[in-house]
């Protein structure tokens, strides 16, 4: 038996240097994808209502909660370091304690190391012990969306059967600590599921074999002594799942001529009675040469009406899998239930997969699940998604069934690249791009959206933006490349590849977006392009670089690495020169708005390094940092000296975790422990730029992962985030509060129609692409860039005056007392002197630029000030009503607003 180690970081940094520093909170979430992944098995445990498990083959497991309809991760203990586990071949419920629970973890047959099982006592919370297999487990591989092959004794649940692949039939007496093989089971056969009988106090057990011509097996001592069950119709097939009737008369078990997902064209449903053990075909409908060929997978009872059973088929692509519901134990069966269905896919638009006939009933149905205090509610899932509905019983009239997506909290997208745009009128907040669903461009990351189309990607593999211009940016993915020139929103495809069947691989641009740089798959060097891929020009002056990224602010400046050599382009990526020959393999990364800064994350030694010479010479700022495999920059701590915050995945003395710099590398923090490690997140990390302290991690199979300084974010009970209300400040210093940061929801679209507009002759309508002038004249000035002032109306960017070169130096009360002026408009402070803001980590005087032309400031301070609240004194607006309290604290009571903090009115 091998306990599973838990370390407690607070005693763990004792031993680690001073340069090493765990004391920082972080708030782990996902951007909001919306499952992506495959649902292998949804299992309710029957001795407590509404709990609810759902399994992936290689994104882990998750526990269904109840009072807020979302998914609980329960699998995030495996790390990089233990990738294989994060698959989940197999999860157990326990019926007599039905807070323990057991997952057999490991993901592949032919790779990777051997499985294990772990088990809970608190739900999946924690995992109090792990059983180390001396074989592999197959959770992704061919066969996985069988089961269950874990089995807990209803009786004596210290007793857990394991069916394994190749390995025979494993068995544990201590509650999972320690399984021993069972000898007396045929050990040459694949074992799907076991199955417990009821009311039998588990002396009688049913197990499925991959011995096609009588595959189920019977026990009735408890699993001593096993025999092959009589009679059973040799139809060649593969028993994929099995479930008792409630009144345990009857078993169900669905067949296929494959062990799926794919490949089946072929299927049964046999009903088993239990008091004699005598076989009924009771299949729905049959596949055949003249319309389409399929098998069965699922199958589900309700645990109230005796002669209720559901299944679905398997590989009945056109025009979809179906669910065919019977109330007289199989004798009759209801239309199909997904030619009648309604899906709602309003909250993740993507699963219409950008066409408009692409939305699908589903496919790979062997997640199938109903509730069983509850037969109205029922669960299915798909390769990419659950579909949940409560009124399943209008299938008995051939009726309507009304379904929607049932994945908050639960992402298994793969993610290979991901870019989060400095905040500015139409540019997102986060890029992505993923296995199978190609991308998202996301103004929220708690909004799903459409995926990109024109091109639509299988699998996009790299996307990047302009620095100087974040509205230009590239992707690429299978089979294609694209632009887009409103920052991701639409695109349009490279007019040509730079040879035949490119594909994949990494693209990048320069930081002027004229030049941009395309290593497809298989490439031996890179291909450059400056008309959108109407002609390509191969990089001969950076033969075989596998990476090519351009210089935070020199527009002109890129970086090429081939794993031993840094070169340097001073024409956007056109031609290179050679400038550093001893560099080790690994991942370079260049931070936004700093010149000549790179920085290389060894993957094999070297660990972090550093430059600020263009990758001239590198220095290693901490030596403890072993081996690191992706680095990333966002913004810098509020007082640091240092330009930007410094983001590594690596293993540092000896820990592999997510750490953060906010002095160049010169001390460390960890932000991650053993309970947040979500498998492989190895292949980029990256930090925002307009939000200190959060980080972005591209993660394959639990989605991004996104983390939050709770010092600085916390998370309301919507899980959005905003940042924290301030404490009481009285007194002006020279270092300013932390400015406040929040998502904004808007959703600019650019547009040249100025008909009515008050404002017509603003700055916004000069620029490509073009935005509208506001219209009302007390519109505030919400953002300040160097084009001028924005505003924004009907949830759209709007551009305010003649912008900033017309503007001239303001002027303000502030210098005569020694602060600047500002450049924005947001008011923190207000004294005998004037309006204060707080910029670049100092008090700034409100200019007269922020005044209307009736006189009143841009925020309108007087008439927020007549609704009295505690957060005026702090400098927060108070709340328009009174909204729901999100949380209190000495200044208040506090609620979100229009994506911000705000104070609640006193009344309330």
């Amino acid at each position: 038996m091998k306990t599973l180690t838990l370390i407690v970081l607070g005693l763990i940094s004792i031993f680690i240097q001073a340069c090493y520093s765990a004391s920082v909170e972080y708030n782990w979430y996902n951007t909001k994808i919306g499952g992506g992944g495959f649902v292998t098995n949804l299992i309710y445990n029957p001795a407590e209502q509404g709990l609810l498990y759902l399994r992936t083959d290689m994104g882990g497991s998750y526990r269904y909660d109840q009072s807020n309809k979302s998914w609980t991760p329960i699998q995030d203990v495996f790390g990089g370091n233990e990738w294989w586990l994060f698959g989940c071949e197999s999860l157990g419920i326990d019926t007599k304690e039905p807070n323990r629970v057991y997952i057999a973890a490991g993901t592949y047959m032919s790779y990777g190391e051997n499985g294990a099982i772990i088990a809970s006592d608190d739900y999946g919370k924690t995992w109090k012990t792990r059983w180390d297999a001396p074989f592999h487990f197959g959770a992704n591989d061919d066969g996985r969306g069988r089961g269950e092959r874990l089995a807990v004794n209803p009786e004596n649940n210290n007793i857990i059967f394991f069916g394994t692949r190749k390995n025979g039939l494993y068995k544990s007496t201590n509650y999972g600590e320690t399984f021993s093989p069972v000898s007396t089971f045929p050990a040459d056969y694949d074992i799907p599921f076991i199955l417990f009988v009821p009311g039998t106090k588990g002396k009688s057990m049913i197990i499925a074999t991959d011995n096609t011509k009588a595959p189920l097996y019977r026990s009735d001592d408890g699993g001593s002594t096993f025999k092959q069950i009589p009679n059973q119709p040799g139809i060649g097939y593969y028993p994929h799942h099995g479930a008792f009737s409630a009144d345990a008369k009857y078993l169900y078990v669905t067949y296929a001529n494959s062990i799926g997902p794919n490949g089946a064209t072929q299927g049964d449903v046999y009903r088993i009675s239990l008091s004699d053990y005598t076989f009924k075909e009771i299949t729905p409908v049959h596949g055949s040469y003249e319309t389409q060929q399929f098998g069965y997978t699922g199958v589900q009872t309700s645990g109230t009406n005796p002669g209720v059973v559901i299944v679905s088929t398997l590989n009945l692509w056109w025009p979809s899998d179906e669910v065919y519901k019977s109330n007289d134990y199989g004798e009759t069966w209801s239309e199909g239930v997904a030619s009648h269905a309604e899906l709602d896919i309003s909250e993740y638009p993507w699963l219409n997969f950008g066409k408009e006939d692409g939305l699908k009933f589903g496919w790979w149905i062997a997640a199938l699940a109903m509730d069983p205090f509850d037969d109205n509610n029922v669960s299915y899932g798909t390769g990419a998604t659950v579909y949940t509905t409560t009124d399943f019983t209008n299938a008995d009239k051939n009726a309507a069934t009304h379904w929607a997506p049932n994945v908050k909290g639960f992402e298994e997208c793969a993610i290979n690249d991901i870019e989060a745009p400095p905040a500015g009128p139409g540019n997102p907040q986060l890029l992505t791009a993923l296995g199978d669903l190609g991308g998202f461009t996301q103004d929220d990351i708690n909004e799903a959206v459409e995926m990109w189309v024109n091109p639509t990607y299988t699998t996009g593999t790299s996307v990047e933006y302009a620095y100087s211009n974040p509205q230009i940016v590239v992707s690429c993915g299978t089979d294609n490349a694209a632009y887009s020139t409103d920052g991701g929103h639409t695109w349009t495809p490279m007019k040509t590849l730079p040879y035949e069947k490119a594909t994949g691989g990494h693209i990048t641009i320069s930081g002027d977006g004229k030049v941009v740089t395309w290593i497809p798959d298989q490439s031996e060097a890179p291909y450059w392009t400056s008309d959108y891929g109407a002609t390509w020009t191969k990089v001969t002056t950076c033969p075989r670089c596998v990476q090519i990224r351009p210089d935070g602010k020199n527009q002109k400046l890129m970086y090429g690495n081939d794993y031993q050599n840094m070169y340097i382009s001073e024409d956007g990526g056109k031609t290179y020169t050679k400038i550093n020959t001893s560099m080790s393999a690994g991942q370079i990364n260049s931070p936004f708005d700093v010149e000549d800064h790179i920085w290389l994350a060894c993957t094999y030694w070297g660990g972090v390094q550093f430059s600020t010479d263009r990758g001239k010479t590198f220095k290693e700022p901490d030596p403890l940092f072993k081996t690191a495999d992706s680095v990333g920059f966002g913004k810098a701590a509020p007082g640091s000296d240092a330009p930007y915050t410094v983001y590594i995945v690596g293993k540092y003395d000896g820990y592999y975790g997510v750490y953060r710099s906010t002095d160049l590398g010169n001390t460390w923090t960890l932000l991650n422990d053993d309970q947040h490690q979500w498998g492989v997140y190895n292949s980029k990390v990256i930090g925002d730029p307009n939000i200190f302290g959060r980080v972005y991690i591209a993660t394959n199979g639990r989605g991004v992962v996104v983390g939050d300084d709770t010092s600085v974010i916390s998370s309301n009970e919507n899980g959005n985030t905003n940042t924290k209300p301030k404490t009481t400040k009285t007194t002006k210093t020279t270092k300013a509060p932390t400015a406040k940061t929040t998502t904004k929801k808007t959703n600019p679209e650019s547009t040249s129609n100025t008909s009515g507009n008050t404002n017509g002759n603003c700055f916004s309508l000069k620029l490509n692409p073009q935005y509208p002038c506001c219209q009302n004249e007390e519109t505030i000035i919400v953002f300040t860039d160097e084009n001028g002032d924005w505003g924004v109306e009907n949830e759209k960017w709007c551009g305010i005056g003649e912008g900033n070169e017309s503007t001239g130096n303001e002027t303000c009360f502030s210098t005569n007392l020694g602060f600047p002026c500002c450049k924005g408009c947001n008011i923190l402070y207000t004294d005998e002197s004037g309006d204060w803001g707080a910029e670049n980590d100092q008090w700034c005087g409100i200019t007269n630029k922020c005044y209307n032309r009736l006189g009143k400031s841009s925020i309108n301070l007087k008439s927020v000030k007549s609704v009295k609240c505690k957060g005026l004194d702090i400098g927060y607006k108070c709340c328009s009503k009174c909204l729901q309290e999100i949380e209190s604290d000495e200044n208040g009571k506090w609620s979100v607003e229009n994506n911000e903090w705000c104070s609640l009115p006193n009344s309330c």
